[in-house]
C-alpha cells in the first residue's frame, strides 16, 4: 500500500478523495478543496468528478454527528474500491489524515481506517495519509 505525506497535489493521475454529503454541498473541509482544486461539483455527492472522488461520509438532512451509519460509508467506501479498480492508471489519495480526532462526519480517523480496512481488498493504487500509515493498522 502507499501513502502520502503532507497536502495532496493536484497531478494528471492523482484522484482526490474526500468526505461527502449526498446532497453534494461542498462547502467546507476536504470537500472545498475539491470543488476549489480537483473538479469537484457542488450537488454531487457521491463518485468520480474531474479528478475528484466524493465519498458521501455525513449526511445534511439528519441532525447531529455520524448520521451515515458505518455500514452504508463501507458501502460506499467498497464502491469507491470498484472505481479504484476500474481505473488502475489513477491514484486515489484518501484525504483523511487525522488518527484521534472527530472529523466533520463525526467519526476519528482510527473509526474511518477500520472501516477502510473492512470494505475487503484494498486496490493498489489506493494511497493513505502517512498520519495513518504511521498508526500501523496498514501493511
Amino acid at each position: 500500500m502507499l501513502y502520502y505525506s503532507g497536502n495532496i497535489t493536484r497531478s494528471k493521475n492523482c484522484i482526490f478523495v474526500f468526505g461527502s454529503n449526498p446532497e453534494g454541498r461542498h462547502g467546507r473541509g476536504a470537500a472545498k478543496v475539491a470543488v476549489d482544486h480537483f473538479g469537484a461539483k457542488y450537488g454531487k455527492g457521491e463518485g468520480l468528478y474531474g479528478n475528484s472522488y466524493a465519498l458521501p461520509t455525513k449526511d445534511l438532512r439528519i441532525k447531529g454527528m455520524r448520521s451515515i451509519s458505518k455500514q452504508n460509508i463501507i458501502r460506499s467506501i467498497q464502491t469507491l474500491y470498484k472505481v479504484a479498480a476500474e481505473n488502475p492508471d489513477k491514484l486515489f489519495h484518501i484525504a483523511y489524515r487525522n488518527t484521534h480526532k472527530i472529523s466533520l462526519n463525526g467519526y476519528t480517523g482510527i473509526e474511518m481506517i477500520a472501516m477502510f480496512k473492512s470494505a475487503g481488498v484494498i486496490p493498489p493504487n489506493i494511497v493513505v495519509s502517512k498520519e495513518w500509515w504511521d498508526t500501523g493498522l496498514f501493511g
